[in-house]
């Protein structure tokens, strides 16, 4: 379900005009604090590399 929840994002981010790459679904287990903590650090590398979000105008 959450697989389905990320892709809808994706295509809806798509939509916008939004790089898909602002969602992402990572998959660890509980006890895997290594593969956790590489995760977050990854996710957070690829959100500093995209450009900030356009400003909302009316």
């Amino acid at each position: 379900m959450a697989y389905d929840h990320v892709q809808m994002l994706s295509k809806i981010f798509e939509h916008l005009n939004i790089e898909k790459e602002r969602v992402q679904q990572y998959f660890c287990s509980a006890a895997d604090v290594e593969k956790y903590i590489t995760s977050v650090n990854d996710i957070v590398k690829k959100i500093h590399k995209l450009p900030p979000l356009p400003k909302k105008t009316d």
